[in-house]
């Protein structure tokens, strides 16, 4: 009896399955250093690494990309994050369920999501692309880590419009862009600048797609991706890092890549210098003209307040008037002591400190504060005690009801940066 020798050279199941490797990271902003620490900043095109600047120059706003899977999940999965002040992951969720490290175990754990954390500000809505520059190299992957909402509803309903019109959006040469847009966010108006995908084909391009789809996507169904990067967009040790006092070079579209940034929208760009976080910036005995704002509290954050402080007793108008002027990290410390019970916030004779202004909107901000400053002080300890307990906050009429404009040092910027979360 003869035996056929059978070399065993592949693993079913294993051998056929193929993985793009990710070969760079494409970043939607830098970090600027001043004296006090470094923070990040968006900038209105994609810092690329050199050899993609070499063909589109030093600061595009449209890249040429193409993706090698058909499956959202793969190639645009998208989370909510919490990192803390580590480099790595720390809970991961859906807003049903998420996994939460154990730091006495180093063992992710399930448990409920959403929680306290993304109503303080500090979990937030993470995103990674993963695309492929077709003139750049084929061999490969490159990450994009973004913040933005609206970049990940655009992006998911371009996929979807590409489905329906194409039946795929998979190896299928599409436009990356970099649009500005004008919005109201947390009550301050400013220039974003988040991602959209389009295809310049024409109705006679898409029936030419049609009749590959069957072939590509049975080719493309066992394209596995690397496992995304997954750094505290806060930290980025790998960012491009420029000086303060270089910021307005940094973020200006002329130079090399202008042309081309130019052509790719139909609107000039205009930025203007963002200022360091409030924790991080240096105490002068007062602040420069042209100082802006730290980033403000969430209206999460806001409404979290209210409920705490209220159901210690607290008049509504007196909540208002003492956290009008909070910034995100100080709305998030005063949450923690909510949460502890500690209502010693609204008992001090003076609201906490604001960063000092000066300028045509310090004459806007000084009359509501000195309002406020002055109610509070009428107020004896006894005063304080009866309005917790009434809800009689008359002492605070004097102060304006309407919410008091944010400082912008005569310029609003397009990003108000911030340590505490990556909003691009």
């Amino acid at each position: 009896m003869t035996t056929t020798f059978v070399p065993f050279t592949r693993i079913n199941g294993l051998s056929n399955r193929r993985r793009y490797p990710i070969i760079g990271k494409i970043r939607l902003g830098i970090r600027a250093l001043g004296k006090s620490g470094s923070y990040p900043v968006e900038t209105p095109y994609f810092v690329v690494p050199k050899e993609v600047q070499e063909l589109y120059g030093e600061k595009p706003t449209e890249l040429d990309v193409m993706f090698p899977s058909n499956n959202p999940e793969l190639i645009f999965p998208q989370s909510l994050r919490w990192y803390g002040n580590s480099h790595g992951l720390k809970c991961i969720g859906n807003k049903k369920q998420a996994q939460r490290l154990d730091e006495r175990t180093f063992r992710f754990e399930p448990r409920e999501c959403p929680c306290e954390l993304l109503e303080k500000g500090e979990c937030s809505e993470r995103a990674q692309l993963l695309v492929m520059l077709p003139r750049i190299s084929m061999a490969g992957l490159y990450q994009i880590d973004l913040g933005s909402s609206n970049s990940m509803i655009d992006i998911n309903s371009y996929f979807d419009w590409m489905n329906t019109h194409i039946g795929r959006f998979a190896m299928i040469q599409l436009k990356l862009r970099r649009v500005p847009r004008h919005m109201v966010h947390k009550g301050q108006p400013r220039i974003h600048y988040p991602l959209a995908l389009r295809f310049d084909g024409s109705a006679a391009d898409i029936e030419e797609l049609k009749k590959l789809n069957a072939e590509i996507l049975s080719k493309l169904g066992s394209i596995d991706v690397q496992e995304p990067e997954d750094t505290n967009p806060a930290i980025d040790p790998q960012a491009t890092t420029v000086l303060e006092h270089d910021l307005p070079k940094a973020l200006s579209l002329n130079g090399p890549g202008s042309d081309q940034a130019e052509s790719a929208t139909s609107e000039p760009s205009a930025i203007s210098v963002p200022a360091r976080p409030l924790e991080q910036a240096d105490p002068p005995p007062s602040a420069a003209p042209d100082t802006p704002a730290a980033p403000q509290m969430t209206e999460p954050q806001k409404r979290r307040i209210l409920r705490k402080a209220k159901e210690a007793g607290l008049a509504e108008d007196l909540i208002l008037a003492k956290i009008h002027h909070l910034t995100k990290k100080e709305a998030s410390a005063l949450i923690s002591r909510l949460d502890r019970q500690d209502h010693s916030f609204f008992d001090a004779a003076a609201p906490a400190t604001a960063p000092a202004l000066s300028g045509p909107r310090s004459e806007v901000l000084e009359p509501r504060a000195n309002a406020t400053l002055k109610a509070n002080e009428r107020l004896t300890p006894l005063t304080r005690v009866q309005f917790k307990t009434s809800g009689d906050a008359t002492a605070f009429d004097q102060a304006a009801d309407g919410e008091a404009p944010v400082a912008d040092g005569g310029g609003v910027p397009p990003f108000l940066p911030t340590t505490e979360g990556v909003e691009f």
